[in-house]
This record gives structure tokens, C-alpha cells and sequence, in this order.
């Protein structure tokens, strides 16, 4: 049984080490690049992680992609951008403030808002209440 257990582990760690990337660049600028756009952008299939942090077949090729735009010379906003033409703006951790996403930044300060006036306006009327 120990033989089996043994033999299991060496398999599993062969599996972990054969799951790392390797991506080569010119200058360190690139790599810190090509870091970045991995940590930012954020895996269509995997909800709520970024392109460094998921193994899925989607974002190895995303990630396959920015590598390549990266070492043609791209700036980060071309390749921000081809990928929210071609992904929509999910892609983005952090989405841009814009007419179409406005009311996704406005709703938690307006339900705020309406909460703290709705407290006070009933505070105000039950005070003589709450102090008997």
C-alpha cells in the first residue's frame, strides 16, 4: 500500500510541474508587460479569476495571445483594447466608468443614500419613543 501511495505522489507532482508556463522575452519590460496584462485581465470561463491565476484551455490562450502582442510591441491600451472588442468589457477586473456601466457605479452610493434618509427621517419621528 505504501508503494501505491508513494507512486501516486510522484505522478501528481510530475502533473504539477508539467503545468507551468514558460514564456520567453527580450527585455524585462516585456515580461513586467506581459505580467501586468495577465494580472488584470480576467478569465472569460473562470468568474472571478485573472489570466495568471487559471488553467483553463481559455486563458492559456489568452495568455498565448497577449505573450504574442506583447512581443510584437503592443502598449498595454492596444491590447487592453483588442481584447475588450473581442471579449466585451468582462474581460476587465476593473471596468472603465462609461454612459453604458454608469449605473452599476452609481447604485451602492444611491441605495446608501436612500438607506442613511430613509434611518434619519425615522429617527427623527420616533425620537420622543426611543428616549421614554
Amino acid at each position: 500500500m505504501k508503494k501505491y501511495v508513494t507512486l501516486f505522489l510522484i505522478f501528481l507532482s510530475f502533473y504539477t510541474f508539467a503545468s507551468v508556463d514558460v514564456y520567453e522575452f527580450e527585455t524585462p519590460e516585456q515580461e513586467a508587460q506581459f505580467r501586468h496584462l495577465i494580472d488584470v485581465l480576467r478569465c472569460p470561463t473562470c468568474q472571478n479569476q485573472n489570466l495568471s491565476g487559471s488553467n483553463s484551455l481559455v486563458s492559456e490562450d489568452l495568455k498565448q495571445i497577449v505573450y504574442e502582442k506583447v512581443k510584437a510591441g503592443e502598449s498595454d491600451q492596444e491590447i487592453v483594447q483588442f481584447m475588450k472588442k473581442r471579449y466585451g468589457e468582462f474581460i476587465l477586473f476593473e471596468p472603465e466608468v462609461s454612459k453604458d456601466n454608469l449605473i452599476l457605479w452609481t447604485a451602492p452610493f444611491l441605495f446608501l443614500f436612500i438607506a442613511l434618509t430613509s434611518f434619519f427621517i425615522w429617527y427623527r419621528k420616533n425620537k420622543g419613543e426611543l428616549n421614554e
